[in-house]
């Protein structure tokens, strides 16, 4: 049975949440295994953007000229390996954030408002809404094209609105209970902005009287840094059995593609992401 949590307390237009606890959480991250497979199909796919083939790839001057800094094939496996598995701990490390902040949301003593929940609801559609408009198709045939009903798309929006105020309401609260404060010297990393950039986004916020919204968004992140940073992670490695499923699965998708593009399908262009993603700097 689940128990109907009470309303936060209002003042003003500001919620307030207490949580259950706000000692660290316990969560784990999936860390992907990087198989010779995998890097196989993405040196391909990097020696195909840059318009060689296989007999280009074991030509050490080919390789030199296309790729800065790499004299031979083995080093651009060697590279294109390194560059996966980075990518790999870079995705670790997102997932153990998301865990952190679901981890806190659980522990909320009450629920957030479902007025609430629609505004973000709704601005998720806009956005949805106005990239599909790009498209220059009706949304009725994109969501078809995607095997998505309406019915499916606004339980999915619902959901999705659901998580974000309630991840909100969870890092206002352990910022509170912390005493967490941002002064404008942290806005760079915690904006992830250039100094400049950063004082160009203060000016704009206090040219249209936003700074508290620009504050509040910054205190939450600061706050996720101090969940994160406090957790419990178990990192589980992903078996070889695992990874080879999970390229059976890549390979396939890479196959439709292949095919809807020489079909002059409307998925010709879920590969493009693959081979448009690995840049070797």
């Amino acid at each position: 049975m689940t128990i109907q949590k009470p309303e936060p307390l209002v003042i003003g237009n500001r919620a307030f949440y207490t949580l259950t606890s706000y000692g660290p959480v316990d969560v784990q991250a999936h860390v992907v295994h990087t198989t010779d497979e995998e890097v196989e199909l993405a040196v391909r796919s990097l020696v195909r953007e840059a318009g060689g083939t296989e007999k280009d790839l074991a030509d050490p001057a080919w390789v030199a000229d296309k790729f800065d800094g790499i004299e031979n094939e083995q080093r651009l496996c060697e590279q294109t390996r390194a560059y996966l598995s980075s990518l790999s701990e870079d995705s670790a490390e997102e997932q153990k954030a998301d865990a952190c902040l679901d981890a806190l949301a659980e522990r909320l003593c009450q629920s957030v408002p479902a007025s609430q929940v629609a505004q973000v609801k709704d601005t998720l559609f806009q956005d949805i809404a106005q990239k599909i408009a790009t498209t220059g198709q009706p949304m009725e045939a994109v969501l078809a094209q995607m095997g998505v009903r309406s019915d499916q798309l606004d339980a999915m929006l619902q959901a999705e609105a659901t998580k974000e105020v309630e991840h909100e309401a969870a890092l206002d609260a352990y910022a509170s209970k912390k005493n967490i404060k941002v002064d404008e010297t942290e806005l760079p990393h915690l904006l992830q902005l250039s100094p400049t950039d950063a004082q160009a986004l203060i000016a704009r916020a206090k040219a249209v009287s936003q700074m508290d919204q620009l504050f509040e968004a910054v205190r939450r992140t600061k706050a996720l840094e101090a969940v994160v940073a406090e957790c419990n992670c178990t990192y589980v490695q992903e078996t070889e059995d695992e990874a080879k499923k999970r390229m059976e699965g890549v390979v396939e998708v890479m196959r439709k593609a292949a095919n809807a593009a020489a079909s002059g399908g409307t998925d010709a262009g879920v590969d493009a992401g693959t081979d448009s993603g690995l840049k070797l700097v």
